[in-house]
């Protein structure tokens, strides 16, 4: 009959230097002397068919698989301290994993039921006379389309810019929706 070995235990009565060298030899690799490494260099550079890659080239370059952790997300969740009914609380972590998402999933529904949600617009400012000319362009947290478009103007007369201010102000409703890469006003 035979005996069935358990690896880790196996591993585990394997002295500390033994299991060391033999990851040390398992990552090690043969690299070339200096001259190997000049020849083949050079014999690369000389390849017609197959010319070194620029650092524009190379800055385009994305990893083949993504980072570990969970993937980035245009709308993060933000840790708060907040305190609640001792029995509320039990009451969602009794449901078991996932109590937090399904704790956040019941305020959105009774901010959006009772119409306190803030929406992401979309907002360009264009100037009166020419309307083709957009002078600035920004997402704006905000309740409704009126109250975003008066944001707008209050932040572009803080910054100084009240011609700007005076400009029409066209918003999109984003919903929950964001556009990368623009400022965002509160």
């Amino acid at each position: 009959m035979l005996k069935r070995i358990d690896k880790e235990k196996a591993v585990s009565q394997e002295p500390d230097d033994a299991r060391q060298a033999r990851r040390l030899k398992a990552l090690a690799a043969i690299r070339p002397s200096e001259e190997e490494d000049k020849a083949i260099t050079a014999a690369a550079l000389a390849d017609p068919d197959n010319p070194p890659l620029t650092d524009a080239q190379l800055a385009q370059f994305k990893p083949a698989r993504r980072g570990r952790g969970r993937p980035a997300q245009s709308i993060t969740k933000v840790p708060v301290s907040l305190r609640l009914d001792f029995v509320l609380l039990e009451s969602f972590k009794a449901m078991g994993d996932g109590w937090q998402t399904r704790m956040n999933e019941v305020l959105r529904e009774w901010a959006v039921k009772h119409k306190v949600m803030l929406r992401h617009y979309h907002a360009t400012v264009q100037k009166p006379e020419n309307e083709q000319l957009t002078v600035y362009e920004c997402m704006v947290l905000a309740q409704d389309d009126g109250a975003a478009k008066e944001k707008v103007k209050r932040h572009l007369r803080a910054e100084g810019r009240d011609n700007d201010a005076r400009g029409h102000v066209y918003t999109v409703d984003m919903g929950s929706g964001m556009v990368d890469g623009l400022p965002l006003v509160c």
